[in-house]
């Protein structure tokens, strides 16, 4: 017998966006089905489907029987082409203690949420950061976490603010607690305050090392935030992150560690995503103006950063540096093993939880 989902009091609401029928819904939702917790059962899982701004049956179609019955539709229709709605949707519906957001071309391993969630009850953990790998295999080496840590970890000394999208487990007390939401209106980086508040907010936080993985898919052919835009509307999260009272708040060696990953994760692949030939003058001027910003307010955030870093980071700041300049600066930054890449500009940062050498023996042994 069923009961009705309204009835359920389950230990986890799982919540998947989705905004388009070519995505593999149907594959999300049996690997979830078969994540080692009973569906719809008390102490289990509901699956939470919604529907971004496309009509629940054209969703449902897409479901096999019998797992077609046996998730809660949501309808979110905000016209933005963004997963901040549909995850918030999900938030606000959510009565279980944990929730787990997931996208809906990415899969779950066997057994994976019934292992995060033992780790999150056996430590009332505020969150449990999964493992990931790709569907091809290859590992997500993030967070990169001290070498063999996995309980009660920091959010500085293991580098936390390089998992940007909270996937695992998260508990409902703590987003509430925080007031975590997804940043609405972003095109990309929706989700990047609502990590960082989790992370440096004080709750406990445990990663399921070797607990089964979050498999992000390869095959989704329309990802809402992989489209070429402007560079001044792909840092607008990080410009205002680094604006807001929150931020503002952090010890410093709190925003100099987000400052770190900004700089080495997004403005550094920003640099890497274009060719010499489609650089352009605005381009080189609005990154110049994003990487200012971003070192006035935690000027020690470049410390740490590896030599060759550090020259990619001074031609982008420099109004003289050409587009085959910045393309060759930035493959320089990616030989990784070269004394450029695994030394420190700064001496003293050489052991600093930032520092090159540190980061890379950690994300290698992860």
């Amino acid at each position: 017998m069923i009961l009705p989902l309204e009835s359920i009091q389950p230990a986890v609401d799982l919540i998947i966006a989705v905004h388009s029928v070519s995505r593999p819904i149907d594959r999300a939702i049996q690997s979830v089905a078969q994540a080692g917790l009973g569906l719809n059962a008390a102490g289990g899982v509901r699956i939470n489907v919604v529907c971004h701004n496309i009509d629940e049956s054209q969703i449902r179609a897409q479901i096999r029987e019998p797992l077609r019955d046996q998730v809660r539709y949501l309808s979110c229709r905000d016209g933005i082409p963004s997963p901040a709605g549909p995850f918030n949707a999900g938030l606000d519906a959510a009565s279980a203690p944990y929730v787990s957001v997931m996208g809906s071309d990415d899969m779950l391993e066997p057994g994976a949420l019934r292992q995060w969630l033992e780790i999150a009850l056996r430590h009332d953990s505020a969150a449990v950061l999964a493992p990931q790998r790709h569907a091809n295999g290859a590992k997500v080496r993030t967070p990169p976490v001290r070498v063999g840590r996995s309980r009660k970890l920091d959010p500085v000394k293991d580098r936390l603010s390089y998992r940007t999208a909270p996937l695992g487990l998260v508990q409902v007390a703590e987003i509430r607690r925080l007031g975590l939401r997804f940043t609405a209106g972003y095109r990309t980086g929706e989700d990047q305050a609502f990590s960082a508040k989790l992370y440096f907010g004080g709750g406990r936080i445990d990663y399921a090392r070797r607990a089964g993985h979050y498999v992000v898919g390869a095959d989704a052919i329309d990802r809402v935030t992989s489209e070429v835009r402007p560079l001044e509307d792909d840092f607008t999260f990080a410009t205002e992150l680094v604006a807001s009272d929150w931020f503002g708040g952090l010890p410093d060696a709190s925003q100099s560690a987000l400052v770190t990953k900004l700089l080495r994760v997004h403005v550094f692949s920003a640099a890497a995503s274009r060719n010499a030939e489609s650089w352009t003058e605005a381009d080189h001027t609005a990154l110049a103006g994003v990487v200012k910003v971003l070192v006035a307010v935690a000027p020690h955030s470049v410390l740490p950063l590896s030599l060759a870093d550090s020259r990619l980071l001074a031609a982008i700041t420099s109004s003289t540096a050409s587009g085959g300049e910045l393309m060759e600066l930035a493959r320089q930054r990616r030989k990784f093993g070269t004394p450029a890449t695994l030394l420190a500009s700064n001496r003293r940062s050489q052991f600093k939880p930032e520092s090159p050498l540190r980061f890379m023996v950690a994300s290698a042994l992860l």
